[in-house]
């Protein structure tokens, strides 16, 4: 779900609300919504920016909580969701949440609700994106106040129930493009996409176990002089003595530290007969 915050903080219902104007907007931040109302905007409109901006500004007498895309199906909230709306033109503003879908540039209005289609396979996927946006939106909606999609309803049907005014969207725009949604089907949608939110998380993998590298057996460690192999000891003592091999800390005193592998001190010593060699070779 691509849902942005664009507030419309102009527009005068957004004011009552920050002024808690009256009991009404006291309630429904205080409360928060008791249900959710679907609407479509009625003209050929698919940009949700453009009523964005329409709507901030004073003066306007409409204000809804949410606006949906339907190009690219993002959403821009208008109003915080505890805000009081003016959608409804009833009394389900003081109980719903507020969302209009855009619907398509490829149709045309003529008079009341009746429009012409002017590209049917555009027009139906402008329809689509805004409707499979709307699912997830309101699935979040259910979610985030504890609601049950039988708390949805359209601006049709919340006109029918006495508490919106005279509209008969979005089911109108539906029918008129030959689409197969219903209000009863989008509900069953939503409790799909809720049933999915709700699903535990899944178990963490545990991490795979490893089994760390065998130390060096202690009997590969030199640690003095004395429990080095005999045919060593002679060359490591004229190294220790002479100062050129050091295998104690600097706290250790002890001229009888080596501290060395066995394979190390293989290596000092083949190394140190390759130089007394090369020295013989210079002294003859």
């Amino acid at each position: 779900m691509d849902l942005m915050q664009n507030f419309i903080v102009n527009n005068d219902c957004y004011q009552y609300n920050v002024k808690r104007a009256d009991s009404r907007y006291v309630k429904f931040q205080t409360e928060g919504p008791k249900g959710l109302m679907l609407h479509s905007v009625g003209c050929a409109q698919p940009s949700a920016a453009v009523f964005q901006k329409l709507w901030n500004v004073s003066g306007k007498e409409v204000a809804v909580h949410a606006v949906i895309d339907a190009n690219h199906s993002y959403i821009i909230q208008c109003l915080p969701w505890n805000y009081r709306g003016w959608h409804a033109g009833g009394s389900a503003n003081n109980t719903h949440i507020g969302v209009e879908m855009c619907e398509s540039s490829y149709i045309k209005y003529s008079t009341g609700g009746k429009f012409t289609v002017l590209d049917r396979e555009k027009a139906q996927q402008h329809c689509r994106t805004a409707y499979n946006a709307a699912v997830e939106l309101f699935a979040y909606l259910c979610k985030e106040y504890s609601l049950s999609p039988s708390t949805i309803c359209s601006h049709k049907e919340g006109h029918a129930k006495g508490i919106a005014s005279s509209h008969g969207d979005p089911e109108h725009y539906w029918r008129g493009l030959g689409m197969s949604y219903t209000m009863d089907g989008f509900r069953a949608d939503v409790q799909k996409a809720l049933d999915k939110l709700n699903q535990p998380a899944p178990a963490p993998v545990p991490a795979p176990v490893t089994t760390p590298a065998p130390a060096a057996p202690a009997s590969d460690m030199i640690t003095d002089i004395h429990n080095a192999p005999a045919w060593a000891q002679p060359a490591l003592r004229e190294l220790l003595d002479g100062g050129y091999i050091n295998g104690g800390t600097d706290a250790e005193t002890d001229p009888d530290d080596i501290n060395m592998t066995l394979d190390t001190i293989k290596s000092i010593l083949v190394a140190k007969r390759y130089i007394d060699a090369k020295i013989a070779e210079l002294k003859k």
